[in-house]
């Protein structure tokens, strides 16, 4: 026999998300879902899935933290490229008098 499946807030209310991100993921095409009867319903082992794919909260507040140290410490000067010699100008052309042809 088949597990049930959950509709999208009982999955919001089991995971402890947003039903707009799970909404989100379903757009990104990271989690399957059906709709049924107006209604996004979800199976069990997608949820697992869900579960999986999330960070825990420890882990994206260190990475936040050092986002933020990165933020503070101001960006190093840009690196202005070194000036090339300008190279000899080039010279006007002579005008050569039109020639006369003897006939």
């Amino acid at each position: 026999m088949p597990l049930p499946m959950k509709t999208l807030r009982e999955a919001a209310a089991e995971l402890n998300m947003p039903e707009s991100e799970i909404k989100t993921l379903v757009d990104l095409h990271k989690v399957r879902a059906i709709f049924k009867k107006g209604k996004l319903l979800f199976a069990p082992d997608e949820l697992a899935k869900i579960k999986r794919l999330r960070k825990s909260l420890p882990e994206s507040a260190l990475k936040s933290a050092a986002a933020e140290r990165l933020a503070e410490t101001p960006p190093p000067p840009p690196k202005v490229p070194p000036k090339r010699p300008q190279p000899a100008p080039i010279p006007p052309r002579r005008v050569q008098p039109p020639r006369r042809f003897e006939t």
